[in-house]
């Protein structure tokens, strides 16, 4: 319900967010407690509720507020795993192209993880947490992303993207969005550029690259081998790039 332009559930975006202040869900700080007190309140303010019903408010809280991270935090203990996952899926939270909100997005894996740890497993706030480095918004960030995934495979820091879905589904993702990049970079004859986004390609040639690397690769990125191979003579572009 709506009064004089407002909702009621403003008031509680707010004091989530007054109450996070800085702090994300990975920091040592975080105000969890305090998070949660805020939603009991609302939930309490709305009298009985089957769970169908808490759970279909609160997705619509967390779905309305900025930081999902913030709003999963504070809602998560509340809510069926279906539900979290549901909130959590890849194509609502992470924008195309940019990968505008991923930071937010694996903030809010380890902060389900901590509020609801028979929804998100342990393993899946492991994932999150090491792919933050990579997650960085902007025109490279399905390169940044991809190398990522790629650098924790090799480091044998986590393995079996197959355990944990929704990261396996975010790095298709990032492999096709990836050579979408670079064919759109070769089509405009913008080797500089392409060269520089496919420059940690060459890494994974040799015996660099782990089967489970390449299969990822090989699905979703048919012409990675050629683009790791690729040593172009850059002068001449970059002589034309500067007399333009």
């Amino acid at each position: 319900m709506v009064y004089f332009g407002k909702r009621k559930s403003d008031g509680w975006h707010k004091q989530i967010d007054v109450t996070a202040a800085t702090e994300r869900p990975t920091s040592g700080n975080f105000p969890w407690d305090q998070l949660r007190a805020h939603t009991d309140l609302y939930l309490k303010k709305k009298g009985k509720l089957t769970s169908a019903e808490r759970d279909h408010r609160l997705s619509v809280l967390i779905h309305s507020h900025d930081t999902k991270d913030i709003a999963i935090a504070a809602c998560a203990h509340a809510m069926s795993p279906q539900a979290i996952r549901a909130a959590l899926n890849v194509a609502l939270n992470v924008a195309p192209g940019t990968y505008y909100g991923l930071y937010s997005y694996l903030q809010a894996f380890v902060a389900a993880n901590h509020c609801n740890p028979t929804a998100i497993t342990e393993l899946e706030a492991k994932w999150a947490r090491a792919l933050m480095p990579y997650s960085t918004p902007g025109v490279a960030a399905p390169s940044r992303c991809l190398e990522g995934v790629v650098r924790i495979l090799t480091a044998r820091q986590l393995t079996s993207l197959e355990m944990v879905p929704d990261f396996h589904a975010l790095a298709r993702r990032a492999c096709k969005d990836f050579a979408a990049q670079l064919e759109g970079l070769k089509v405009k004859s913008q080797w500089i550029a392409a060269y520089a986004a496919a420059s940690w390609l060459p890494n994974l040639l040799g015996t660099t690259a782990s089967p489970r690397i390449e299969g990822l690769l090989d699905a979703e990125f048919l012409s990675w081998r050629v683009w790791a191979a690729w040593r172009p003579n850059l002068n001449p572009a970059k002589r034309l790039y500067v007399r333009d």
